[in-house]
């Protein structure tokens, strides 16, 4: 039997036609709420009617105060309910970006101006709910999850905000479908490094004594940066502070990485290939350029520069690649 509360939800969600994404910041206001007795309260709402049929049928006194006193209590818990998330204020949502099979994490932070509110409950469809307590007058980031399964730029499914606060008899709640956006990179992939060095004759045909990995050339002070497997942890036990191993060789020039250099045509497998190598080059502080077709990002090294090429390979035939 299909959940009567999600059938309302998904029909409330049609007649409203939530297709426009909803600007941050936003108010939960009246018009954004609705409340339904969640399935605990239908129950006892059956019981407390099979108990007031009893009470009228033996004329029975105790059975109709209680009847009327949970009756009651259960009357002024939907304005309880109702206020715990009435008022409370979504200012922004964001997301680092991931790769492809990471769970994506929307940072939303919430305000909250008004009372302590308790069980608040958010989660985007069918996904992981984040459950947090908010004081009075409180700011705070919360992370939801979202499963990722394609490269690109993520725009979350609708996101639930509700609570059952305070006896879960009733479940107040709000669907928002968020302006906000998260980048998935392609899914790195391991094997073989394969490059198209250079673009002139010059660049081809390669110069010794660079940065590289094939031979240890000495140490030299370590930098913010520096990658950690190239410490040098036993100059640093004799007290000469930290240094990080310098390697040159042949293989360690300026490279690029180029999608036509790779065999076959399936062209997720060969940004996934790409994707693993830059991280690869970027470990070992390896300059690297990246060209994908007509466009060229020229080498260099650092997070930037990464994140760059990253994103180039996560937005390719999707109207900016």
């Amino acid at each position: 039997m299909k959940n009567p509360v999600s059938f309302i939800s998904g029909a409330i969600r049609k007649r409203l036609k939530i297709n426009k994404r909803t600007p941050l910041p936003i108010k939960l206001r009246h018009r954004y709420l609705y409340i339904l007795p969640t399935r605990h309260g239908l129950v006892f709402f059956a019981i407390l009617l099979a108990i007031l049929i009893g009470a009228i049928n033996h004329n029975n006194n105790l059975g109709f105060i209680l009847t009327f006193l949970l009756g009651g209590i259960s009357f002024v818990s939907i304005f309880h309910t109702f206020r715990n998330l009435s008022g409370l204020t979504l200012l922004s949502a964001r997301a680092i970006p991931v790769f492809v099979g990471q769970t994506a994490s929307f940072a939303i932070c919430v305000e909250n101006s008004g009372p302590p509110r308790a069980s608040l409950c958010f989660n985007f469809r069918n996904r992981e709910q984040t459950i947090f307590d908010l004081a009075a007058g409180e700011k705070q980031t919360i992370t939801v999850p979202h499963a990722t399964a394609e490269r690109g730029l993520l725009r979350p499914d609708i996101l639930s905000v509700s609570t059952t606060y305070p006896l879960g008899l009733f479940r107040c709640w709000s669907l928002l479908y968020l302006d906000a956006q998260c980048l998935v990179y392609p899914r790195p992939v391991s094997g073989p490094t394969i490059t198209a060095h250079g673009l002139t004759k010059d660049d081809n045909e390669g110069k010794s004594g660079g940065p590289g990995v094939d031979d240890f050339a000495g140490l030299k002070n370590y930098q913010p940066g520096d990658p950690l497997q190239h410490l040098s942890w036993k100059s640093f036990s004799r007290g000469q502070g930290l240094q990080r191993k310098v390697f040159e060789g042949q293989a360690g020039e300026t490279i690029y990485f180029d999608l036509d250099a790779l065999p076959g045509q399936d062209l997720e497998w060969k940004l996934s290939r790409i994707c693993h190598m830059i991280l690869q080059a970027e470990a070992h502080r390896m300059a690297y350029g990246l060209r994908t077709g007509n466009h060229l990002i020229e080498p260099a090294l650092g997070g930037r520069h990464k994140r760059s090429c990253l994103r180039r390979l996560a937005l390719i035939g999707q109207g900016e690649g």
